[in-house]
């Protein structure tokens, strides 16, 4: 007599597995997952630091960048809601005069709080027509929503405007910015 169907011992063997292979397999896919966001929300602002510091220098002139949340074309909001880049002919940090708005850039990612830090204490990044920041060096430090730390990022600008990301991290496994501390959210 052929049997087509399964014994409840082989039912509950199978569910055992296959629990214990999700088991494994979920928190490895989380953390892929995590990361994936971090790094977007990083290649996203490296991005659009560089389209800055190549658009004052094709167009030899300081442009800004700096967050536009409202999207009413003024330096305002938070950095990871959406940014707008425009030419300061007057480096006055405001889309006036014969200022030309170069470009809006939208983040996709949205994930958690992109800060910037920089000399001078300003909420905007210029570069001037070579290419150098307008005495800005700083850093932005992208926290994920969940505000675990092992998830932040550090993007290091320098006086000339190149970007650069912290991949350091201490014993502990958790980033590090660029003076040797942990990264907190």
């Amino acid at each position: 007599m052929n049997n087509l169907g399964i014994t409840t011992i082989e039912l509950i063997a199978t569910l055992a597995i296959a629990s214990i292979l999700f088991g494994i397999a979920i928190p490895g896919a989380i953390n892929i997952h995590n990361r994936s966001k971090a790094t977007a929300e990083i290649n996203w602002i490296i991005g659009a630091i560089n389209y800055a510091r190549h658009s004052a220098v094709i167009r030899r002139t300081t442009v800004t960048l700096c967050p536009d949340a409202k999207k009413n074309h003024q330096c305002n909001g938070k950095w990871q809601q959406g940014l707008i880049l425009f030419t300061d002919y007057n480096q006055n940090s405001k889309l006036d005069g014969k200022d030309v708005l170069v470009e809006t850039i939208q983040n996709t990612v949205k994930d958690g709080t992109l800060k910037w830090r920089a000399f001078r204490n300003r909420q905007y990044l210029q570069f001037t027509k070579y290419g150098y920041t307008n005495f800005q060096n700083g850093n932005f430090t992208h926290c994920p929503e969940n505000r675990d730390p092992t998830y932040a990022r550090q993007i290091v600008i320098n006086t000339q405007g190149r970007a650069r990301v912290v991949h350091s991290r201490n014993a502990k496994g958790q980033p590090i910015d660029r003076r040797g501390k942990a990264l907190r959210c």
